[in-house]
């Protein structure tokens, strides 16, 4: 057996899917117009301002996820996984997906997106497993608090995790991302392909002959 492992945004989706989901949840008058403008400049700070992930991730969550009911959240992810992903897909990686999964790989997406709407779009993606970023909820199913952020180390252990379990070699295992935040995710394989790579990792992979679709 060969094991395949996707990231997802930029990757399998041609955008960022929290951001897009932000905006569908706008368009079916869930979130306010201020939250979306909100959110994309979190976004522009972590792309070129400094903002780490990790600082991305708490500072959205603080100010515009807390509270959210993450049942409500979930009754709109699969509308807008069946109505959206589609048009979102980024073929050339999708076309890698499927040929994994038609030649027998074990399929995994390793997404630093949260975990309620990663989910859904890997079963969208009839892939075998998945891991996400988390978040704990209350008493009231109500986001509360952080509890997992899926950072490119993160991602490596689960690589190597169930490489180990799967009993899969190194040298069988393919990873595909497009950030250089990635790079011990696209290291722990033997097989590392960069896809749409931010500069950073087009820099590292022609030195490195890696791939890139």
């Amino acid at each position: 057996m060969k094991f395949s492992v996707f990231d997802l945004d930029r990757t399998l989706i041609s955008k960022n899917s929290s951001f897009e989901f932000c905006k569908y949840l706008y368009k079916n008058r869930i979130f306010s117009f201020f939250f979306v403008v909100q959110s994309f400049l979190y976004c522009i700070r972590h792309k070129y301002f400094g903002l780490t992930l990790e600082q991305l991730h708490h500072s959205v969550f603080r100010k515009l996820l807390r509270g959210m009911s993450l049942t409500t959240l979930s009754e709109y992810v699969y509308s807008f996984v069946e109505k959206e992903i589609e048009s979102l897909l980024y073929q050339p990686a999708i076309e890698r997906l499927r040929l994994a999964q038609h030649e027998g790989h074990f399929t995994m997406i390793l997404s630093n997106s949260p975990g309620f709407l990663v989910g859904p779009i890997a079963s969208k993606l009839q892939v075998d497993d998945w891991r996400a970023s988390e978040y704990k909820v209350d008493k009231d199913q109500r986001l509360c608090q952080i509890a997992l952020i899926l950072h490119g180390e993160t991602k490596a252990f689960w690589v190597r995790a169930m490489s180990r379990y799967l009993g899969i070699q190194e040298q069988e295992i393919t990873a595909y991302s497009d950030s250089y935040l990635d790079l011990p995710f696209l290291q722990s394989a033997g097989v590392p392909v960069v896809v749409n790579p931010d500069s950073k990792l087009k820099k590292i992979s022609k030195e490195k002959s890696w791939e890139e679709i």
